[in-house]
């Protein structure tokens, strides 16, 4: 199962078009479709933004910057381990202590 299928927003599994976008900008980072992206909700509860799972990963992350490929990855798995461990911070995810 791809990262992307396990990302929710408070409407459930991304749409098609958002998961394009984030494959995307994974592919092929560039400020254009980081701008696009980074309000993206990727996790429903607590609510999270991709740009907020990337500043909790790279917390020296420029805000006028675009986030290299494995840091999208790395911040979009721990809003999902975070998802799937609830919140118990010995099970990694963003939120942790």
């Amino acid at each position: 199962m791809h990262i992307f299928d396990q990302c929710r927003d408070p409407y459930g599994r991304l749409s098609e078009a958002r998961k394009t976008l984030l494959q995307r900008l994974m592919e092929e980072p560039d400020q254009c479709l980081w701008e696009r992206a980074r309000g993206l909700i990727i996790r429903a509860v607590p609510i999270v933004t991709l740009e907020t799972a990337v500043r909790s990963v790279c917390r020296n992350f420029d805000a006028k910057g675009v986030p290299d490929p494995f840091t999208l990855y790395r911040a979009l798995r721990f809003a999902v381990d975070y998802e799937e461990s609830g919140s118990h911070p010995e099970h990694g995810g963003i939120c942790r202590k």
